[in-house]
């Protein structure tokens, strides 16, 4: 669904990027994802239509984040030395659900400083329920070692993401924005990928338990 959503957002959007607003359509290497929720793209035109696919595919990752969440935490916290660190993963993870809600409802065209400030605190909340979730894992009897690993390239991911947001070339820079752009697109499909693991092997680990009582 929420790749249903993001692909019509693609097509809807009328084109524009943040240094030339001569480009057309949505541009993969200069056009963040945050673009395609503008109401008005960069080349003045409207995009509403598109505005509305983006939220509507934003709004179903953070569900099926929040889906996630609740199975990791209902796996980690059956051990009694796991669920401190789960509990405080998933709490931290509650603010990135929220925190990526309020990105989708704060168009870049109408409140650009709040939108940057919910996306950077996403991310960075992000990683810090990453690192609760790998300590989570490792303690945990039932959790493999390949679940602690996922989660800790997970954890790497977004650290060097995190780096790259704050440290990395400014989008005004030559390159910058190119550098920018295609770092947010990698850490979406790495973050999305390894969520869909660990997501599978929280179901497997589910249905062994069940099989065994």
């Amino acid at each position: 669904m929420a790749i249903a959503f993001a692909l019509a957002s693609i097509a809807l959007y009328p084109g524009g990027t943040l240094r030339d607003s001569s480009v057309r359509g949505y541009s993969p290497l200069q056009n963040f994802l945050s673009d395609l929720g503008m109401t008005v793209a960069y080349n003045g035109a409207a995009n509403r239509p598109g505005s509305a696919c983006f939220i509507l595919g934003l709004v179903s990752v953070v569900v099926g984040l929040g889906g996630c969440v609740i199975g990791f935490f209902r796996q980690y916290s059956a051990d009694r030395e796991s669920r401190p660190w789960a509990r405080a993963a998933a709490f931290v993870a509650l603010l990135v659900c929220l925190a990526f809600v309020g990105v989708a409802a704060t168009p870049e065209n109408l409140v650009l400083g709040l939108h940057i400030q919910l996306t950077f605190f996403a991310f960075r909340a992000f990683l810090a329920s990453a690192v609760l979730f790998t300590v989570a894992s490792a303690r945990c009897s039932t959790a493999p070692t390949r679940v602690t690993i996922a989660w800790s390239v997970l954890t790497a991911a977004l650290a060097i993401y995190v780096w790259i947001q704050t440290w990395g070339p400014h989008v005004r820079d030559p390159g910058g924005l190119e550098v920018q752009v295609v770092a947010q697109k990698l850490i979406s499909i790495v973050a999305i990928s390894i969520l869909l693991y660990q997501s599978l092997q929280a179901e497997r680990a589910g249905t062994r338990e069940l099989s065994m009582t």
